[in-house]
C-alpha cells in the first residue's frame, strides 16, 4: 500500500541521511524542469532518455538508470545510461525475477540493499555478479494499458538507496508517469495528423483529376472516375498515382481548343508510361 503524505514526511524526519534536504531540493528542481518541458513534448524515445539521465542526476546514490516496457514478447530494455545495466536487465528477464520485475509485478516501489537481491532473487543474481552491481531501486511506470514497464536505479555500493531515496523517487515517478503520458499522446496526435493530411492530399489529387476529366471528356462525375479506374486496372498504375501524373501532364502541356478532347484522351490512355517504375 502506498505511504500516506504523513508517513513520508516521518520517514524523511526520521532518517538518518544528513543530506536528505539535498536529496529532496535536487528532485524538486529536476521535477520542476520536466514539468515545464511537457509542453513541448513530442517524441516518446527522447522522453524516456530524458527520464533516465534526470533520475541518476537528482538521485545522488544512482551510478545508472533504465526504463523497461512490457511488450507482448515480454519485458525489455528501451533506455539505459550506461550498457552495463543491461547485463543486469537480462539476467531479469531470462530467469524471471529481480527488482525491475517485481515493482512491475506488484506496481509498487523494489528497494534492494545489501543482501536483498541474493535472499529473494538467488538466481538472478547470480547471474548479474558480473556486472558489479549490488543495490538497486525500481519503481512501476504505468502510462496506459499498452504501455507499462519501470523506471530502475543501480549502484556499485552495496546499501546505497536510503528512505530519503525511495521517497524522491515516489515524486520523479509521478511526474515522469506524467511527462510519458503527454508524450505518448502528442505522438498518437502527430501520427493522427500525417494520416487525415495524407488522405486529405489523397483525396484531393483524384478529385482534382477527376474534375479535369468531366470538364476535357464532357462526362459525368461518376464517367470520370470510372475511367480512371479502369485505366488504373489496365495498366497496374494506382489510382492516386495516376492522378498525380494526369495532373503534372495537363499542367505541362497546354491544349488547343480545337483538339482539347482529343489531346487529354491522349494523355489519360498514355498516363501510365510517365509514371516512374517504384510510384505504381
Amino acid at each position: 500500500m502506498a505511504a500516506s503524505g504523513s508517513e513520508y514526511f516521518s520517514m524523511l524526519t526520521n532518517s538518518s541521511d544528513n543530506d536528505a534536504d539535498d536529496v529532496l531540493l535536487s528532485v524538486a528542481d529536476t521535477v520542476s524542469a520536466l514539468a515545464d518541458a511537457l509542453s513541448t513534448i513530442t517524441d516518446v524515445d527522447a522522453t524516456v532518455e530524458r527520464i533516465c539521465l534526470d533520475a541518476v542526476d537528482s538521485i545522488d546514490d544512482a551510478e545508472a538508470a533504465a526504463v523497461t516496457v512490457v511488450r507482448d514478447s515480454g519485458p525489455a530494455t528501451i533506455c539505459s545510461t550506461v550498457e552495463g545495466v543491461l547485463d543486469v536487465d537480462a539476467a531479469q528477464y531470462e530467469t524471471g525475477e529481480g527488482p525491475c520485475l517485481e515493482a512491475i509485478a506488484t506496481q509498487s516501489l523494489v528497494v534492494a540493499n545489501g543482501t536483498t537481491p541474493t535472499d529473494r532473487w538467488p538466481t538472478f543474481t547470480r547471474r548479474a555478479a558480473g556486472s558489479g552491481f549490488q543495490s538497486f531501486l525500481s519503481a512501476p511506470l504505468a502510462i496506459d494499458s499498452d504501455y507499462y514497464g519501470a523506471l530502475n536505479l543501480y549502484s556499485r555500493q552495496p546499501d546505497a538507496f536510503s528512505t530519503v531515496d525511495a521517497a524522491a523517487m515516489r515524486i520523479y515517478v509521478s511526474v515522469a508517469v506524467t511527462a510519458l503520458s503527454a508524450a505518448r499522446r502528442a505522438a498518437a496526435a502527430q501520427a493522427q495528423v500525417q494520416r487525415l493530411l495524407g488522405a486529405m492530399n489523397f483525396r484531393a489529387g483524384i478529385e482534382q483529376a477527376k474534375g479535369i476529366v468531366m470538364v476535357m471528356l464532357n462526362v459525368t462525375d461518376e464517367k470520370a472516375f470510372d475511367l480512371i479506374k479502369w485505366r488504373s486496372q489496365e495498366t497496374n498504375t494506382a489510382v492516386r498515382v495516376l492522378c498525380r501524373q494526369l495532373l503534372a501532364d495537363v499542367a505541362a502541356n497546354p491544349l488547343l481548343d480545337q483538339s482539347v478532347s482529343a489531346e487529354f484522351a491522349k494523355l489519360l490512355m498514355t498516363a501510365h508510361e510517365r509514371v516512374g517504375e517504384g510510384a505504381k
